[in-house]
C-alpha cells in the first residue's frame, strides 16, 4: 500500500493584490529606504488604526525588543519575567544587556504567560516584564497591566504574533 501526503504550504505570504503596484511605485521613485513615503503611508495607518501618537516600525521584533531594553536602561542582575514559551529573542533582547531572566508557567489553554502567577514572581529586582501574544492569541492584558502598575514596573509587549489580536 502507497501512502501519499499532501504538502502543507509553510510561510505562504497573504497578499492583496495591490503589492505589485507598490513595488513598482518605490522602485520608479528609488525610494527604497525605511523613511519612503511606503513607511510613512504605514506609520499613519497604523497610528489611526491603533490610536496612538507615533508608530516606529523596525526590521523585527528582536530590534524592538533589543530597543525597548536600552531605552528601559537594563543592567547586569536586573531581572526580567518572561514566559517559559517563547522565541529565544524574547529572552535574548533582555540577557544581552545583562538581565537575569524569570520564567513565568503558561497557561495551558492559550500558551501565553500565565497572568495569575504573575505577582509571585516580582521582586524589587524585576525591571520589565515581557508578555507575549502567542499565535495572535491575546495575554490577559488588563490583568497584567494592574499588577505592573501597583509596582511600577514596565511592561514590554513581545507582539511579533499579535498584532490586531
Amino acid at each position: 500500500m502507497e501512502v501519499t501526503l499532501s504538502k502543507i504550504p509553510f510561510n505562504r505570504p497573504v497578499t492583496v493584490g495591490t503589492e505589485f503596484e507598490y513595488i513598482q511605485q518605490t522602485i520608479k521613485n528609488m525610494d527604497l529606504s525605511g523613511d519612503g513615503a511606503i513607511t510613512k503611508q504605514c506609520h499613519a495607518l497604523l497610528e489611526e488604526i491603533l490610536s496612538v501618537p507615533k508608530v516606529l516600525l523596525t526590521t523585527s521584533c528582536t530590534h524592538a525588543l533589543e530597543m525597548a531594553a536600552v531605552l528601559l536602561n537594563i543592567q547586569p542582575g536586573d531581572e526580567v519575567i518572561v514566559p517559559s514559551f517563547t522565541f529565544v529573542s524574547t529572552i535574548n533582547a533582555f540577557v544581552l544587556r545583562g538581565a537575569q531572566p524569570v520564567f513565568i508557567d503558561i497557561r495551558p489553554d492559550t500558551l501565553n504567560l500565565n497572568e495569575e502567577k504573575l505577582e509571585s514572581l516580582i521582586t524589587r529586582r524585576t525591571k520589565a516584564i515581557v508578555p507575549v501574544h502567542y499565535a495572535g492569541v491575546a495575554c490577559e492584558m488588563d490583568t497584567i497591566l494592574e499588577i505592573a502598575g501597583r509596582y511600577g514596573i514596565p511592561v514590554v509587549e513581545d507582539n511579533a504574533h499579535g498584532l490586531f489580536a
